[in-house]
């Protein structure tokens, strides 16, 4: 049997505890916070970052370097045969496709999986990846089974302030003034790893309801098809972990007997949307 190293990067929000548990490796992602480069869960910590965008300081994200991921690659296969690695969705960033051009150097030892994911339904493909190699699939296999399912995934989630889509670009400055005064809150969805505006509505309540609703007939939808066994639904948040955590029982009743899992929403999209950001994830990986 193949020994398999499972490697993901810190755009899955998996914590170090986590990661340990479930004997997954991370890559940390790099940024550049007020023109400083730092790496996430290293020299960038939650605090630093949160008080960095409400302070207005400029926060951007950028990919490890080729030689960072080298040594990264190296030290995994010194004591494993193959790597499966699971970055964040192609359609977010550059991460993959450079890593499938580095692959080509590996003759065949590192298998790039395209998620088409990113935050706790990017994690929830390595953990299934990591069952299945302990299974005994071969690293091809897993790959397989990881991208055709990849698409049964989608994360909803509204922002506080309209401030930070304005910064990155993603509204006007006018139209983030007037929702600002209309109290106008967009849903966003975030499925194959593309960010759009699934929704608008009035106030908080109204886009919390509306996340509600589509995580319910998308749950639903799921579970028919693949079995409430394989249904996992996911709190997230950025910076709002009690509202997350009362906002959990709701999802819980709305799916009797499920356990809802809680999770940060990753750096790489905080810095987007902003603190005060919650949204819910569903999605099918495991057994």
């Amino acid at each position: 049997m193949e020994k398999i190293a499972v490697l993901t990067d810190s755009n899955s929000g998996l914590t170090r505890e986590e990661a340990e548990k479930y004997r997954i490796h991370i890559l940390p992602m790099v940024f550049f916070v007020d023109e400083k480069e730092c790496t996430e869960g290293v020299t960038l910590t939650e605090e630093l970052f949160f008080e960095s965008l409400r302070r207005g300081k400029p926060v951007s994200t950028t990919q490890p370097s080729l030689a960072e991921l080298s040594e990264v690659w190296d030290r995994l296969l010194e004591t494993h045969d193959k790597i499966l690695h699971i970055p964040m969705s192609k359609a977010l960033s550059g991460g993959h496709d450079a890593a499938v051009v580095h692959s080509r150097e590996y003759e065949g030892r590192v298998e790039v999986i395209d998620s088409r994911r990113i935050s706790v339904t990017q994690a929830s493909m390595a953990i299934r990846a990591r069952e299945l190699a302990d299974e005994g699939l071969t690293a091809e296999e897993i790959k397989m089974r990881m991208e055709d399912m990849a698409l049964e995934a989608s994360i909803y989630i509204t922002v506080e302030s309209l401030e930070y889509l304005k910064r990155g670009g993603r509204i006007r400055g006018a139209e983030a003034v007037a929702g600002e005064i209309l109290n106008i809150k967009p849903v966003i969805q975030v499925k194959g790893g593309l960010l759009e505006t699934y929704s608008k509505v009035r106030g908080r309540k109204k886009a919390k309801k509306e996340i509600e609703d589509i995580i319910l007939k998308e749950g639903r939808e799921l579970a028919e098809r693949y079995g409430e066994d394989r249904l996992e639904i996911y709190v997230g948040h950025a910076d709002a972990k009690e509202e997350a955590e009362e906002w959990r029982e709701r999802f819980e009743n709305m799916f009797p007997g499920k356990e809802v899992g809680i999770a940060k929403l990753p750096m790489s999209i905080c810095c987007h949307v902003g603190p005060g950001t919650i949204g819910a994830a569903v999605c099918v990986s495991r057994k």
